[in-house]
């Protein structure tokens, strides 16, 4: 349990909770196992308190707002426990799409986005182009049809009690908006899950899990939860209709799917961008609007263009981590570096790290340009302590490096470096649910590494050649203290 102070519906605080739960456990859980039994769930556990979360820097009308369900604090501690059950249950039966990088352990946006442009530089790098569709559907986890749900739930053979738990936990929701210390009148949920709540997440992933299904041959997607981008790819020798005929039946397949489930797509937000040295600008529709063809679209955090240079993606993060500096030194007037250095590590730091194995920059002004970040916070702070301004000419001024080292920092491109470095070792010892034949081969495999011969295909286009496995392996390759990696 995590310690919270915001109120729940029971009433329960979180901290209480916690203090209290060596006394209550096993009374709680013959309530819990009472629940199950009976397949009804208490009226207070359905009742949740809906606070509306900022999408957009400037909200001005409701669909600006995120609302997530505050839920009880009682019924998330037993939610947490079936959903183990539920995750060991799936995935005894091999049930997940390979396609769903979301609700799923070992999986995450990274594994996600890394997966995908392995794909498409790949076919950058043999002369194709690839033609990206992103499709959204309109308050997804809010749309979801009860009646829907349960039968996917028994067609994945779900113990028979715990469907009639779900029914009752999703039946007769009651919730309240909560803005500030007021709130509205209580309305009924006639259909979806809580956003907010344990179980909702795997629940909504069970139910659009069959979509790579429903795709056309030589089109691939990729979901990350209610997230899903459907592309393909053809070189010039191909037909000229053959990729746009390809991609919008696979369009039009999502969208019967779509209205089979009773799940909105929203169209004015489903967007195409191409990628390739020369590309064909197709047309792509949907229910008969022209699908807005983009030269860039925000992908999990990550900003894609059709060079796949995450130029523009490295703009706007270092513009808000400058903006985050100058916060921290406005508000905290404190000149104590572990204070300092630890405001920096929380705050400015994760914002230039996101995902770094996908974006890792490769131009030099790029890389000067994060780097300047943390050369400019440390000089700030520096000259905090000394108590002036320092320039280059000044016999107190220490360069980067030495700054770097007085703070205990290693620069952001070394860390970047390492963070590739470990992805790959996760990727071996399978700590990251991927194909990993898809990146590389390995003619040997021990625990330690050693004796390890790595094998990946030789990039010929910068784009391939900058993606995360072969910048990592060619890396590792001139290391002598590493394992010998060799291209194919």
């Amino acid at each position: 349990m995590q310690n919270s102070s915001t109120p729940t519906s029971d009433g329960v605080p979180h901290t209480f909770m916690k203090m209290i739960s060596p006394s209550i456990s096993s009374p709680l859980s013959q309530i819990c196992n009472l629940t199950m039994s009976r397949g009804s769930v208490p009226k207070v556990w359905k009742h949740s308190y809906i606070l509306p979360l900022n999408k957009t820097a400037k909200p001005s009308q409701p669909s600006d707002f995120r609302p997530i369900s505050i839920t009880s604090q009682i019924c998330r501690i037993y939610e947490r426990f079936l959903l183990k059950q539920i995750i060991a249950h799936l995935d005894s039966i091999n049930f997940w799409s390979d396609e769903q990088h979301g609700f799923r352990p070992r999986r995450s946006t990274v594994s996600c986005m890394l997966t995908a442009l392995n794909d498409w530089t790949d076919n950058i790098d043999k002369g194709n182009q690839v033609d990206i569709v992103y499709l959204d559907y309109a308050k997804a986890f809010d749309r979801v049809q009860h009646d829907l749900l349960l039968a996917k739930l028994v067609e994945v053979r779900l113990n028979p009690s715990l469907i009639r738990w779900i029914d009752s936990f999703l039946s007769e929701r009651y919730f309240e908006v909560k803005v500030g210390k007021s709130y509205s009148a209580k309305r009924k949920a006639l259909c979806g899950v809580p956003q907010g709540s344990v179980l909702s997440p795997i629940l909504f992933g069970i139910f659009v899990n069959d979509v790579p299904k429903t795709l056309p041959p030589g089109v691939k997607c990729r979901q990350f939860a209610d997230d899903l981008k459907i592309y393909a790819s053809f070189s010039n020798s191909d037909s000229s209709n053959s990729l746009p005929n390809r991609l919008q039946l696979a369009i039009d397949s999502v969208i019967l799917w779509s209205k089979k489930a009773k799940l909105d797509l929203n169209n004015s937000k489903t967007e195409c961008i191409t990628l390739g040295n020369r590309r064909a600008m197709n047309t792509y529709t949907i229910e008969g609007n022209t699908v807005g063809q983009k030269t860039l679209i925000r992908d999990l955090g990550f900003l894609i263009s059709p060079k796949l240079d995450f130029s523009e993606h490295w703009h706007k993060a270092t513009n808000a981590a400058k903006f985050l500096v100058s916060q921290i030194f406005t508000k905290y007037n404190s000149n104590d570096s572990k204070i300092m250095t630890l405001l920096y590590k929380t705050f400015i730091r994760p914002v230039l790290e996101y995902g770094t194995e996908v974006s890792s920059p490769y131009k030099k002004c790029d890389i000067r340009a994060i780097e300047s970040i943390q050369n400019s916070f440390t000089r700030r702070l520096l000259s905090r302590q000394i108590g002036r301004y320092l320039t280059p000419s000044d016999p107190d001024y220490l360069s980067a490096n030495q700054r770097n080292a007085k703070y205990g920092l290693a620069s952001l491109e070394h860390r970047r470096q390492t963070t590739d470095y470990k992805m790959v070792l996760k990727m071996q010892l399978g700590k990251i649910d991927i194909n990993t034949e898809d990146f590389f081969t390995t003619n040997t495999f021990t625990k330690t590494r050693s004796n390890n011969t790595f094998h990946w295909k030789a990039g010929k286009t910068k784009t391939r050649r900058n993606f995360f496995i072969h910048r990592t392996l060619s890396r590792v390759a001139i290391s002598s203290d590493l394992p010998p990696i060799t291209p194919n």
